[in-house]
């Protein structure tokens, strides 16, 4: 039975400050100056020595939508017993309620939400964990690629579709295993690289939105007979064969266009990518500029470069040269290298030493060369790798400018010798026959570096140049 009744409690009216009534046991009435009327219960969890309090949601009362005395003193009872149990009701159902609007919340924005709006805002939202920045410009291009149709060219010919059109006006919340598994099985037909690359891409879109697909075969949780297995990508290098490397060095330096040469040495001699010299413009990327240039530090700045770090090219006497003959006399802001298409340049250069080099094996035939003279530390940050999970690499090695600049002498040095090597035994001064093959007098056997070659030389060199530095 209540402490007090409903007409006691009738009595009380409001104040000009709001006050509080004990109307039964851990029950209290708080009446405001406005009138208004709430019922607030006390109770202690067991296991607990703090009192808490929980407001009813309705106020006191006798009209429509209040509660009334006895069903206050109910609940207030309800509540209390289970508080004795150990069980905290009030929080608990304020948990359920806020579950359930999030539920809620999610399901209105997943209503409409197909796998192309989602990896959208992937791409315009998504920003990397160690340093907050978000998706490179290219990295967005080929993500966003991926939702949308094959274009169409001038002359009528389709080109094909992206790897995850054909579910891209999916619902995600409709996506459903057997939809990842059939696109997975439709592109793993066209390339077996092409189809894991669009499945990180998916994975990371679902984790990113939190949406759980039934038998996910992308998912962790997943077993592992029904789960899709993304391999690594395996590279595939093609660098200069080196036994052709002199006469491709011979070939460019008497190539008809000399700034389009120049910039196809200059990137053999520093490992650069080609778009962090010459930039693009489609993605934003901005060339190597007169400015950036430190013709007597001899060094470059990369800005923001692929692993979104800046890079420090420490140029090498051949490359330094090449650098200052295209500073000179220019403006700050000008591109070092004016080029637009250098690739016709590269095939002359081709045809005349008997290659078939492509521009990013130019970067490939540097770490080639490297690798045979430098050491495994110094070569990953002349390429500027991220050492990731190297611990050794990345928190005790430690490589001074000297050390750096000494080991892209050394590959620098290594094509020179390379080029006078070949010089001696097979002049690059032939034409291409009909079928695109060379007529020159040579005496090296296709595949072999023989006992003159500069190799070894080479390599005594890069040993005593890194005691050099050592000392």
């Amino acid at each position: 039975m209540p402490l007090l009744t409903v007409r006691a409690i009738d009595a009380h009216k409001p104040r000009g400050q709001p006050y509080k009534l004990t109307i039964d046991r851990g029950l209290q009435l708080r009446i405001a100056p406005d009138g208004a009327r709430t019922v607030l219960v006390r109770y202690t969890v067991k296991g607990s020595d703090v009192e808490r309090q929980y407001r009813l949601p309705q106020e006191y009362g006798e009209g429509p939508g209040q509660i009334k005395l006895a069903a206050a003193c109910a609940e207030a009872g309800r509540i209390r017993a289970l508080a004795r149990d150990g069980i905290d009701w009030p929080a608990e159902d304020e948990s359920r309620l806020r579950a359930e609007v999030a539920a809620r919340q999610q399901a209105e924005r997943d209503d409409g939400l197909t796998v192309e709006k989602a990896l959208r805002e992937y791409v315009e939202k998504k920003r990397r964990a160690k340093d907050g920045l978000p998706l490179k410009a290219r990295t967005k291009a080929d993500y966003l690629a991926m939702v949308e149709a094959g274009k169409v060219s001038k002359a009528g010919r389709k080109f094909a579709d992206g790897e995850l059109y054909a579910i891209a006006q999916r619902l995600l919340s409709k996506l459903t295993a057997d939809d990842i598994r059939g696109v997975h099985a439709t592109l793993l037909k066209q390339s077996e690289r092409q189809a894991a690359y669009a499945m990180q891409v998916l994975r990371a879109v679902l984790r990113w939105h939190g949406l759980v697909v039934p038998g996910n075969p992308l998912g962790r949780d997943t077993a592992g007979r029904d789960r899709i297995v993304i391999t690594s990508s395996a590279g595939n290098p093609s660098p200069i064969p080196p036994e052709r490397l002199g006469a491709w060095w011979r070939a460019s330096a008497i190539a008809p266009s000399r700034v389009a040469a120049d910039y196809y040495r200059f990137q053999l001699l520093t490992g650069c990518r080609g778009g962090e010299i010459h930039g693009n413009k489609r993605h934003g990327y901005e060339p190597i500029k007169v400015g950036d240039v430190d013709c007597t530090g001899g060094k470059v700045i990369l800005r923001d470069t692929k692993n979104r770090s800046d890079h420090k090219l420490l140029l090498s006497r051949q490359a330094l040269e090449i650098a200052e003959r295209y500073c000179t006399g220019r403006k700050p802001d000008e591109p070092l290298f004016a080029i637009v298409d250098a690739r016709k340049t590269l095939a002359w250069i081709n045809a005349r030493a008997g290659t078939s080099v492509q521009g990013h094996g130019l970067r490939a035939t540097f770490a080639s060369i490297a690798e045979e003279l430098v050491s495994g530390g110094a070569l990953k940050r002349m390429l500027n790798h991220a050492t990731g999970g190297d611990v050794t690499l990345g928190h005790y090695v430690g490589k001074s400018e000297a050390q750096l600049r000494s080991a892209w002498q050394t590959v620098a040095d290594f094509i020179d010798a390379a080029a006078q090597h070949d010089a001696e035994r097979a002049p690059v001064a032939t034409k291409p026959d009909r079928a695109g093959s060379q007529n020159r007098r040579t005496s090296t056997v296709p595949g072999r570096v023989d006992a003159a070659s500069p190799l070894s030389a080479a390599k005594r060199g890069g040993r005593n140049s890194r005691r050099s530095a050592a000392g």
